[in-house]
Order: structure tokens, then sequence, then C-alpha cells
């Protein structure tokens, strides 16, 4: 299911330049990722990984543990291989992936969605998806780096692919994760950041 494949196209185009024009303040990752408390022997699912910004936070903490990290763009994923190869990262495993056609239950301890969530179509499913995806206990988050202001007005101002993907405000979002049986263990909405912590 990808019910829009013009915003994947956006992607794809933007592939080869995305680590030139996305400026992730590394500070604020490492913060996003210290709350998910992650164990050395973790199974993360990282959803709309792109070129894969997330990996070396990852690997700081996993011994046994692995990384499932999707995107739909084939290209991000073309990125990603190349700057994570599987000889030298053998925890990670990238995926051209669909979320809407994850078939996992209760797969993994940890999902993350880092600045991806605006673009799911269907926000609602996408959270059943995951749900379904974590382990009993299991956490699920997602966050931004910057405020929701800010990122909807990017996608505002953004390319017609993704100029209406936005960012729902914290209460919808808290009650989505109710819905598909998550307990809201954390948020944060404010300049810096936008995040909501989840558990099964």
């Amino acid at each position: 299911m990808n019910p829009n494949p013009k915003q994947k196209e956006f992607f794809n185009e933007k592939a080869e330049v995305w680590d030139e024009i996305t400026i992730h303040d590394l500070e604020k990752v490492q913060y996003i990722i210290e709350l998910l408390g992650i164990q050395s022997t973790d199974k993360i699912l990282d959803v709309g990984t792109g070129t894969g910004i997330l990996i070396p936070f990852y690997e700081k903490y996993l011994i046994e543990g692995r990384v499932v990290a999707i995107d739909y763009a084939e290209k991000m994923i073309e990125i990603a291989r190349s700057k994570y190869p599987e000889k030298d990262h053998p925890m990670i495993s990238f995926l051209v992936s669909d979320l809407y056609n994850l078939k996992s239950h209760e797969e993994f301890d940890v999902v993350m969605c880092y600045s991806c969530f605006p673009h799911f179509v269907n926000k609602p499913l996408a959270l059943q998806i995951l749900s379904k995806a974590l382990k009993k206990g299991g956490r699920l988050v997602v966050a931004h780096s910057d405020s929701a202001d800010k990122i909807n007005n990017v996608h505002m101002n953004a390319s017609t692919e993704v100029k209406t993907d936005f960012l729902p405000s914290m209460d919808q979002l808290e009650q989505m994760m109710k819905d598909n049986e998550l307990l809201v263990t954390f948020t944060r909405n404010d300049e810096s950041y936008f995040i909501c912590l989840a558990r099964k």
C-alpha cells in the first residue's frame, strides 16, 4: 500500500543530497535515543530510516541485538547501505518496505519513528500495524528534534508532494496511541522537540 506515489518519488529524488540538506542536532538525537532505554539485546524497528541517520546511535548500545531499518524509498535505502555496509555493520538490516505492508507480530522491543510520522498518510493504521509489531512491554516513539510548528511550517512551504504532511496535535497522537493498546509514558512538545513515547 503506497497511497501517495508522488511522495515516494520526492524522497527518491532527494536521496543523493539528503544528508546535505537535512541537518540533525546530534545532541538532541542522543536525548531522544536515551529516552528509549535501549538494551544490548533489543531488536529495533527503525521506520522511515532514510539514509540511516540513527544507525550509529543504535550501535552504541547493541551487542547481541539487531536493527531492521525500513524505508519505502529505494534510493534512500541504497544510500544507507553504502554508508553502513553489511560486512562492517552485521547487526543492521536495511529493507525497502512500506510500513503498511509490515506483517510482524510481537517481534520488536523498540519501534522508532524519527522525523517521519507526518508522511504517514494513514496515521491510525500505521500505529495499529506498529503496535502489533511490538513485543509486550516494548516501546514505541514518535519523535522530532524540532517543534511541531517548525515541522509543519517546513512542510507547508515545501514541494507539493509533502506540503500536506503535518504532525497531529499531541492530544490527537496520544489518543491514537491509546486506541492501539499503547500506554503513553512520556511526552514533550515545545520549541525544541516533539516526542511521544509509549509502551505496549
